[in-house]
């Protein structure tokens, strides 16, 4: 009874030719009787087409086929989970100023010069006006006596009241032209001393003059 490749692959050589089978050296290993067509890559051994076995590319006998480690399949790999969209914290609000942020310093909010820029503006410029009508109502005889009754020494000035007002009058205009300009330190130097000497004739009814100094301390708040 012929053995099959699997149940002969257990008897090496020897017992094969002691079992009385003569070897031909071009016989199939497995197959006395078949010629050899193929050569084990791995032992080295003559076999037949029905033992050739075929792994990796490689000609294998079936007892080596046999006794190869199997491929191992490749680990599955963990899913990708998707990242997960963080809360955003509360939003910080910064005071932005002309400047850029923080431009403020220390000062949680604009300080009033910045603010309320535009109010010491219009009250320097309504000062302006009402110095400059001041003088030029001192041009009149009969406000020039009215007005000597609370400052004695006006009328002894005569036509040099109307020089000085329109003086005091324009350059209380240029100090609303420095506010526009954001020289407003400059500006509230340029308001006082005006202000204060526009009272010397009248301050423009002494309201130009009062809103002037008004309008200068406003430009130094902070």
């Amino acid at each position: 009874m012929t053995l099959n490749c699997r149940e002969q692959s257990s008897f090496p050589a020897a017992d094969t030719e002691q079992a009385g089978v003569s070897m031909n050296p071009n016989s199939c290993f497995y197959h006395a009787d078949l010629p050899a067509m193929f050569v084990c890559s791995r032992c080295g051994r003559k076999i037949c087409g029905s033992c050739n076995k075929q792994y990796s590319g490689l000609t294998l006998c079936p007892n080596c086929y046999h006794s190869v480690a199997m491929p191992v399949a490749p680990a599955m790999s963990a899913p990708v989970m998707p990242p997960v969209a963080s809360t955003p914290g509360p939003v910080v609000s910064t005071p932005v100023g002309a400047f850029g942020p923080g431009w403020y310093g220390p000062f949680p909010k604009p300080p009033l010069l910045v603010r309320w820029w535009w109010l010491p503006a219009a009250l320097t410029a309504i000062a302006a006006g009402l110095v400059i009508a001041n003088a030029i109502a001192l041009l009149s005889p009969g406000f020039l006596t009215f007005w000597g009754a609370f400052l004695p020494w006006v009328p002894s000035l005569g036509p040099f009241n109307f020089i000085l007002g329109i003086i005091l009058g324009l350059i209380l205009f240029g100090a609303v032209i420095m506010i526009f300009l954001k020289f407003r330190v400059l500006a509230a130097f340029m308001i006082f001393p005006t202000a204060v000497l526009s009272l010397f004739i009248g301050g423009g009814f002494f309201a130009g003059g009062i809103l002037g100094i008004i309008a200068g301390i406003l430009l130094l708040l902070k």
